[in-house]
């Protein structure tokens, strides 16, 4: 066992040095490795202090006393009523094969982590003065004999990961820790550090996933690097163990692979410069993940505090930089967009504003131990978000006493009043862009690429999500309340902005997001002036069999759609240019293009179930769909229509090119341009050696440009000509290169590798 241990160590690179190893020999005769050394009375102190701290933020016992009579009688209720839910179908048997009569199944890591969150609830109730099982003994000795039984007969030093890998090496880790903490006076010392261990063997690591033996049962069984979101849940489960088991070597190395997520990763999980975040190698997950993230972040930030563990390193501040880059875009209407949730959208319960709301307060809770001036900048744009939420009044909906003093403090200081608006954002890295109108109306547009996945499907979870990459446009009003219903009801085969087949799908099929099954098409992205945005994406349906071009130019309140060449051999395709609930919103459509348009209203009815969450009862809503028919197999189609709160008529619009070598638009004083090919093309006064995307504003002598490589594949600089003799004013690259020749100013722009938007301004 020691050569394997070894050996594993040696493969994800983890030198340990001998003298800091202790083998610990259990009942089991399992293996684990751990790290040992004494403890300073000063450390003691510190472990005893972030134990009553988190214990604390957990239940709110102590805060709750100073609360009004309001609130603590509503606490207590939700308490009580807790309390009595998870006695239901409790097992009091003496031979129980299960702790739940609802459970039974104790090779099930999904039903072992239920039943400890039901007893974690249990303990909540137990130890908060005026509930009705405060210092119950019969509570006590069930909480008791129940975590003994499940350390005997469920989750021990052994024990096979069947299943999912999460609920082993996360979820009940997790829980099992917050037991701990709640219950620490009350559980034997020496049943404390067993718990503590069982779960030390499934996750003994920060840094690494899959290294217990029983990880080789599991859904994911190879030892590996934890990352994101992951990589947080596993620092927080060494970092808090570690105090709870007063092991300074465990709580070192939760706090030191927490910076790890900060740095700037380039492909694969994490986050990227451009704020984007992104989890499973390739799926958008600032609206899930990331929460995990910032959620575990805050508590660390939070319990460290005042300790010889304080949390100063440096690469926190480019997640501090995300959070406020990034979510002042991504948090619409005081939700997070479903563009960037992956398969959770499939969930019961889970929609934009409950997201949302998860990702307000991690983020406040965050700024707490976050250093000027990150932590002001990111309190503004709480604020920001709690204003816009007309949905309800979130702070309403926080039942942690110390977020809500967090929450409530933000709410009313004028310190923090609403930030600035920001207007565009190309998110390269996940392949998202995002324009928020200034007025009510704000645009996000999900795409796919042979960088990013189309959809996630995964434990039977968002089995309909065939199109939810596939240039979706998500268009919002200001209240968001009626996307709690959207995914449950929407007709999958008519998404806004998605060209597609109407042919029936089989649930779960189409998965682009495996090395082997990602679209060859690198061509997605944009570029923008940060108030301007033209989106690309070059497309290609999950079964080869539709193609086609497809630009957006996103400015001010209106959202113009241009497609071209599109062709398929997979029957009737359509183009979505809208499928909403009938929600009170008025918006403008405009048809610029000649072909079939059909509008219908209809009453849907679906359930979560149908699409991969758990209820199957029926819910009922109205829908306005609108799309254009292409025929069957329908050979170079295209179209071209406008979305917003202005009225469009073609004389607003200039096409300059609208086909498979580029596409070209001309709006108010703006051309956009993407060319599609790796080959010389002009359009108007601007040529392209190569793929790009152009804005250009010329305003008297004085022309601005912005550019990027959306394929981000190229190795050598993109070259730009234009007509004219031009001088460089300014430029936001650094290795740009400027000659004149013949009239003609030729530019050579440092798009290597990178789909980050470049600017340069020229003066004739």
């Amino acid at each position: 066992m020691k050569k394997k241990i070894m050996l594993m160590l040696l493969l994800s690179v983890c030198i340990v040095e001998a003298n800091e190893k202790k083998i610990i020999k259990e009942n089991s005769n399992k293996e684990i490795v751990a790290n040992v050394s004494s403890v300073s009375q000063s450390e003691k102190e510190d472990f005893k202090n972030m134990r009553l701290k988190w214990a604390e933020f957990l239940t709110g016992k102590e805060s709750l006393e100073l609360e009004s009579p309001k609130v603590k009688k509503d606490t207590i209720n939700t308490l009580n009523n807790m309390g009595k839910k998870n006695l239901e179908n409790y097992n009091y048997n003496e031979a129980r094969m299960s702790i739940y009569s609802d459970l039974e199944d104790m090779k099930s890591g999904v039903q072992i982590q239920t039943t400890y969150e039901r007893l974690k609830n249990l303990s909540k109730a137990y130890v908060v003065p005026g509930t009705d099982f405060y210092k119950d003994e019969k509570i006590k000795k069930e909480i008791l004999d129940s975590l003994e039984w499940l350390h005997r007969n469920a989750y021990y030093e052994g024990a096979p990961e069947y299943g999912n890998w999460w609920q082993w090496e996360l979820g009940i880790p997790k829980n099992i820790n917050e037991i701990v903490a709640i219950m620490y006076d009350e559980i034997p010392v020496e049943n404390r550090m067993k718990y503590l261990k069982a779960s030390q063997y499934f996750q003994p690591y920060a840094k690494y996933s899959g290294y217990s033996p029983s990880a080789k049962y599991s859904s994911s069984p190879e030892l590996r690097v934890s990352t994101g979101g992951n990589r947080m849940d596993t620092s927080i489960i060494s970092f808090t163990r570690g105090f709870l088991m007063e092991d300074k070597e465990q709580v070192l190395d939760g706090v030191s692979a927490v910076a790890d997520v900060g740095e700037y990763v380039t492909t694969g999980d994490g986050f990227y410069k451009d704020s984007s975040f992104v989890q499973h190698g390739n799926i958008a997950y600032n609206g899930t993940y990331a929460s995990v993230l910032f959620n575990g972040l805050g508590s660390i930030l939070y319990l460290t505090s005042g300790t010889q563990y304080e949390m100063k390193d440096e690469r926190l501040n480019n997640i501090y930089d995300s959070i406020i880059d990034g979510y002042s875009f991504l948090l619409i209407n005081g939700g997070v967009t479903d563009a960037v949730s992956g398969r959770s959208i499939s969930r019961d319960g889970s929609n934009e504003l409950e997201r949302g709301r998860g990702i307000v307060t991690s983020v406040a809770m965050i700024s707490e131990g976050a250093p000027e001036p990150y932590k002001t900048k990111i309190r503004k744009l709480v604020k920001k978000a709690l204003d816009e939420n007309i949905s309800y009044k979130t702070t309403e909906k926080i039942y942690n006493l110390k977020l809500k003093e967090i929450m409530k403090d933000i709410e009313i200081n004028e310190k923090y009043e609403k930030i600035s608006e920001p207007k565009s954002k190309v998110f390269w890295g996940m392949d998202r862009v995002v324009h928020l109108g200034p007025k009510n109306i704000k645009f996000v547009i999900g795409m796919h690429s042979s960088r990013i996945g189309n959809y996630e499907t995964m434990n039977g979870e968002n089995k309909k999500g065939w199109y939810t990459g596939d240039g979706v446009t998500y268009i919002y009003g200001e209240n968001s309340d009626k996307s709690k219903e959207f995914w449950p009801t929407v007709d999958m085969y008519h998404l806004p902005g998605v060209t597609a087949s109407i042919n029936e799908r089989r649930d779960g099929s189409g998965e682009r997001r495996h090395k082997v099954k990602m679209s060859p098409k690198s061509f997605v992205g944009g570029v923008t002036t940060g108030e301007v945005t033209l989106a690309a994406m070059d497309f290609l349906s999950w079964n080869n069999q539709t193609s086609g071009k497809k630009s957006w130019f996103l400015i001010d309140n209106t959202m113009f759609a241009m497609g071209s060449n599109i062709n398929s051999s997979d029957g009737e395709i359509h183009t979505t240019i809208d499928n909403r609930i009938t929600d009170g919103e008025s918006f403008k459509y405009t048809v610029l293009s000649d072909e079939e348009v059909v509008t219908k209203k209809e009453s849907r009815v679906g359930n979560w179930k149908n699409i991969g969450g758990k209820s199957d009862a029926p819910i009922e809503v109205e829908y306005i769909t609108t799309y254009i028919n292409h025929g069957k197999n329908p050979k170079n189609a295209g179209y071209l229509y406008s979305v917003g709160l202005d009225e469009i008529s073609k004389n607003d619009i200039v096409v300059l090119s609208q086909n498979d070598k580029a596409h070209g638009i001309k709006i108010k004083d703006y051309i956009g341009i993407n060319f599609w090919q790796d080959n010389q093309h002009k359009v108007d006064k601007y040529k392209s050696f190569s793929t790009l995307s152009l804005l250009a504003l010329e305003k008297g002598n004085t022309l601005e440009l912005w550019v990027s490589d959306p394929t981000q594949l190229s190795n050598v600089m993109s070259v730009l000509e234009i007509d004219g003799a031009h001088k460089l004013v300014e430029t936001t690259d650094k290795n740009l290169k400027i000659r004149t020749e013949k009239n003609k100013t030729i530019l050579k722009i440092d798009n290597i590798r990178s789909g980050e938007t470049k600017y340069i301004q020229l003066k004739k």
